[in-house]
């Protein structure tokens, strides 16, 4: 049978997904990267279908043989445990791993015409309490870490996946899907995702963005046709809920997301900070006993293996001294 230059097209296309697909997965992607495959996603509807189905048809390798030859989810799991200093050895078998992702990516071409479509989701709520980290798994591949006192609602609709964020943080590995944007409700703005891995928290009235993968779209929740701030890899956006402004800057999206790898990096921020994100690690309450103690600034690097010990760390590195009553944690200025 003689192919058609139909045929030849949707297997040019096909070719073009995978190649875009297996790029963007590597530590090398980079922003430009990332605006350059919305650009090519954007330029036909053949391509987004192309690419829907290819990464439709990779999330549902989750447990067949291949995954479990590359060690369970073999790219999407690979690429979420990234802790803050890789050793040597970690990097080569990451770096592995993203050449197996790329081999069967380029396989998957054959079969990118299945047309796979995600199950439909109601919406669910999911809340943590104090000292307790979830891993939640949504139905159309996407992933999400949240951290401790945190709640988010998650509702699947036929355009869209919405989220509504209301005090948390958490860092969501969103899955592509070009017929449905990610949508995230946080505070006053809008966050919309392609697919994309970042870090949001909404604390106290802030909300605060690092992206580590991807490009991540902000805008004002009452102005959606406005023109969105772009966050790119290695970027980090700060707003107050309630004014205009926002910031965008250079950041280390590793010590942002060092929280999943029980860690929590400070530069230079006052000490009620710390005590309060110390409360939403741990079960008994801190808190600073004065304005004075809480306007102390920090700076360094708490392993949060148990709370005594962090206390412990804290009295040694800031001048500060811990009181424990029956209910709290109180920390004095000494």
């Amino acid at each position: 049978m003689r192919k058609t230059d139909e045929d030849f097209d949707d297997g040019h296309v096909a070719e073009e997904a995978a190649h875009w697909f297996a790029r963007l997965q590597g530590e090398a992607a980079t922003g430009d990267d990332w605006l350059a495959f919305e650009r090519w996603l954007q330029s036909s509807p053949s391509h987004a279908q192309a690419y829907e189905r290819l990464e439709t048809l990779w999330v549902d390798l989750e447990y067949s043989p291949v995954a479990k030859e590359l060690g369970g989810r073999p790219l999407l799991a690979a690429r979420r445990q990234r802790p803050v200093r890789a050793a040597s050895h970690d990097v080569v078998r990451r770096r592995a791993l993203w050449g197996a992702g790329a081999a069967v990516a380029a396989g998957l071409v054959v079969a990118v015409g299945l047309g796979l479509q995600s199950p439909s989701v109601a919406a669910q709520t999911y809340v943590t309490p104090a000292g307790q980290i979830r891993d939640i798994a949504l139905a159309d591949g996407t992933h999400i870490r949240l951290n401790a006192a945190s709640k988010i609602t998650v509702r699947f609709e036929r355009d869209a996946r919405r989220v509504e964020m209301a005090d948390a943080e958490a860092v969501f590995d969103v899955a592509h899907d070009a017929k449905r944007p990610f949508l995230i409700e946080v505070g006053d703005r809008q966050v919309r995702v392609v697919g994309t891995e970042f870090n949001l928290r909404n604390r106290e009235g802030l909300v605060d963005l690092t992206v580590r993968r991807g490009v991540v779209e902000v805008r004002p929740a009452d102005a959606l046709e406005s023109q969105p701030t772009r966050v790119t890899v290695g970027q980090e956006l700060t707003h107050t809920v309630g004014q205009a402004a926002q910031v965008l800057k250079v950041s280390d999206p590793d010590a942002t997301f060092a929280w999943t790898n029980g860690q929590l990096i400070y530069h230079d921020q006052p000490l009620s900070d710390v005590a309060a994100d110390l409360s939403r690690r741990f079960a008994t309450p801190v808190r600073t006993a004065d304005a004075r103690t809480g306007a102390l600034r920090f700076s360094g690097v708490l392993v949060t293996d148990n709370e005594a010990d962090v206390l412990r760390r804290l009295s040694a590195y800031a001048p500060v001294r811990v009181e424990r009553t029956s209910g709290e944690i109180i920390l004095h200025h000494r």
